[in-house]
């Protein structure tokens, strides 16, 4: 059995509780949201089934950055900065637009609508919404995992999947609009190929984490 390496789970959490602080932060001294939607928000019905892969989110987050760095180093730490600037960038955003979603009130009477409960009750008040952070993220695996060979055709598909159900659950559970996902897959490939148009193998985070 192969043996687990801590310095990725190590960097990954430092990334979370990176992004976490900014969230907060941002929370802090943002002004009043603003109620963003629209008619194809309205179309979408809110699905308690969509919970499950909404938290699958949540351990994805450390098992593909941790998949990344066994496959290559260099991506993950083209991930790396990645995660960084979308961080920085979007928390920019929700300072300056902050916004907030209609969500519907859930009764906690099975596993299911317990999940939804917990997710609402730590996410109050619901706002910095645009753009999603869920989905940005999400679309980081899909790129990252298709631009390394070393991973086989069934996890990419099987990744790019859960990344998308992901993406799609975030709007019917109703902790995002159409337009916050949009946006964050947006933020994602920006950053994504930003970083890759200006990456050098010889970096410093590279040297500094000894990968």
């Amino acid at each position: 059995m192969k043996k687990i390496e801590l310095k990725p789970i190590i960097v990954t959490i430092l990334l979370i509780a990176f992004q976490s602080i900014c969230f907060l932060l941002s929370k802090l001294i943002q002004g009043s949201p603003n109620l963003i939607g629209n008619k194809i928000d309205t179309l979408i019905p809110f699905n308690i089934w969509f919970i499950i892969p909404y938290c699958i989110w949540y351990i994805l987050i450390f098992v593909v950055p941790y998949l990344i760095y066994k496959k290559n180093k260099d991506s993950f730490v083209k991930y790396i900065y990645s995660y960084i600037f979308v961080t920085i960038i979007a928390n920019i955003i929700f300072i300056v637009f902050p916004t907030t979603v209609l969500r519907p009130d859930v009764e906690a009477t099975n596993i299911l609508t317990f999940m939804a409960k917990a997710v609402f009750t730590i996410d109050t008040p619901i706002c910095n919404c645009f753009p999603s952070l869920h989905c940005a993220v999400s679309m980081l695996f899909i790129t990252f995992v298709f631009e390394n060979k070393n991973f086989s055709n069934i996890s990419k598909v099987l990744i790019t999947f859960i990344s998308i159900l992901i993406m799609i659950a975030t709007l019917f559970v109703k902790q995002h609009v159409f337009v916050d996902l949009i946006s964050g897959d947006l933020l994602a490939l920006l950053c994504y190929y930003g970083i890759s148009y200006n990456y050098k193998k010889n970096n410093k985070i590279k040297k500094l984490l000894k990968l």
